[in-house]
């Protein structure tokens, strides 16, 4: 039986947060992930999918280079990814600093998201701004514990 883009859309967008879940508990826990702290795969990890959601917002820029609010979106999904960057390079000492600059992040790249998806006539699959809207939260939710940690 064949699965339709959508679900599978679904499903590897939920399975994304497995890695924040598990190097989150391998930071209660006080574990080691590949030899890593787990405070730095959660950061990694987290700049990584930062890093990827801006290149799902330079495609939505793309896609309406017509419209003016194309060019802050581009300009913005290189932004993020200079900032996913930046994270990666900064001090592990800095922990605090590192999730915070992430949540900011996360919640900007998914406010842009939000604007650019104003303009768009056919749009993407129709429960595509909801997944988002509840995984960009849960995202949050566990940047805040991963920091209260």
């Amino acid at each position: 039986m064949e699965q339709s883009p959508d679900k599978i859309m679904t499903r590897l967008a939920y399975l994304g947060l497995l890695p924040f879940v598990i190097s989150l508990v391998c930071i209660w826990a006080d574990k080691t992930l590949f030899g890593l702290s787990a405070q730095k795969v959660f950061i990694a990890y987290s700049a990584v999918i930062l890093s990827f959601l801006a290149g799902i917002l330079w495609g939505n820029a793309i896609d309406h280079i017509k419209h003016k609010l194309s060019r802050n979106a581009l300009i913005l999904s290189i932004l993020f990814s200079l900032i996913a960057w930046g994270v990666l390079l900064h001090s592990p000492a800095s922990y605090v600093v590192s999730i915070l600059v992430l949540l900011f992040g996360f919640v900007a790249v998914w406010f842009a998201e939000m604007k650019i998806r104003q303009i768009e006539k056919e749009g993407k699959p129709e429960g595509y701004q909801p997944m988002r809207n509840r995984l960009t939260g849960l995202v949050a939710l566990i940047h805040l514990v991963a920091l209260a940690s």
